[in-house]
């Protein structure tokens, strides 16, 4: 069955997208049903938490799409599934993603971690670090130093994606803590129950 469509073409569009959030998406398009179910069993919950639900066959055939139009290419193939990253088009193809919707979904418990976004870009990418910067706030982030922000929900995925967009991706790190100075004050700020 052909790929045909602007509804196919976005739903191909938003498996891209995923895949760059994951930064390298390990997918299986193999025959053996048990292996594919475990390998695309691992991007499940970014499909599931973006609200994207597709079928086995549906998921290979987005992917076949984005091959085609050299989106992606196979890193590593064998039996069990194939490794896949984006390159040219299709990396600047997310480039163009509206940012504006990118947010941070609250976890259904919190799980008593802070992320911590810290950053050191230089002058010369000035406004990326500004970008940033205004993003982060977007994002619901608390600002405890000028280049050190704060969430209480799992954001490594966005940070990721954010800062390869920006293109600091040696420039920005993330730290998972589990313990942080005036958290009362910062559990109250994000609505977290102190019980």
């Amino acid at each position: 069955m052909g790929i045909n469509g602007n509804k196919t073409k976005n739903l191909a569009l938003d498996i891209l997208r995923i895949i760059g959030l994951t930064g390298m998406a390990f997918v299986a398009l193999s025959s053996s049903p048990r292996g594919a179910e475990v390998l695309i069993k691992g991007i499940g919950k970014h499909i599931e938490k973006r609200r994207l639900k597709l079928a086995r066959s549906q998921f290979s055939k987005y992917l076949w799409y984005l091959r085609k139009k050299k989106y992606i290419k196979v890193v590593k193939e064998d039996e069990s599934g194939i490794t896949i990253k984006i390159i040219g088009k299709g990396i600047d193809r997310i480039k163009k993603f509206d940012l504006d919707n990118l947010k941070i979904e609250p976890m259904e418990k919190w799980d008593s971690k802070w992320r911590v976004v810290i950053f050191d870009i230089p002058d010369k990418k000035k406004s990326a670090r500004e970008a940033l910067r205004r993003k982060l706030e977007n994002m619901g982030f608390y600002k405890l130093q000028k280049s050190v922000f704060i969430h209480p929900w799992e954001c490594l995925d966005e940070i990721f994606f954010l800062r390869k967009v920006f293109e600091v991706e040696p420039n920005v790190s993330v730290l998972v803590a589990d313990a942080i100075d005036e958290e009362m004050r910062l559990r109250k700020l994000f609505n977290i129950s102190t019980f």
